[in-house]
């Protein structure tokens, strides 16, 4: 109800897990996870925007799952976890589902 308004929303699904990533208009994040028998947990961070790249200055995630920066491609419609990856293959990208 008191959140900033979605930028951006995009999801990576693997077996066991659906990472949703969430970014606010205030500069704030969050990644939820949900698993396998009704796991769930919240990540919070923050993070900024530079042309296409997406850099947090706190990750929301508690290891290197994800990187200090992400990148933005609104074509491939997807957020890509390394600058390398031109193509969307499993376990490189979130999918966007929200785009503001």
């Amino acid at each position: 109800m008191f959140k900033s308004k979605v930028v951006l929303r995009g999801v990576l699904k693997d077996d066991l897990f659906h990472y949703t990533l969430t970014l606010r208009e205030d500069g704030s994040c969050e990644n939820e996870i949900q698993g396998f028998l009704g796991f769930k947990k919240i990540y919070y961070g923050n993070y900024k925007m530079n042309v296409n790249r997406i850099i947090f200055s706190k990750k929301p995630y508690d290891n290197d799952f994800l990187p200090d920066t992400l990148y933005l491609d609104k074509a491939e419609n997807a957020i890509f976890l390394y600058k390398n990856a031109e193509e969307k293959q499993l376990l490189n990208h979130f999918e966007l589902i929200e785009n503001n």
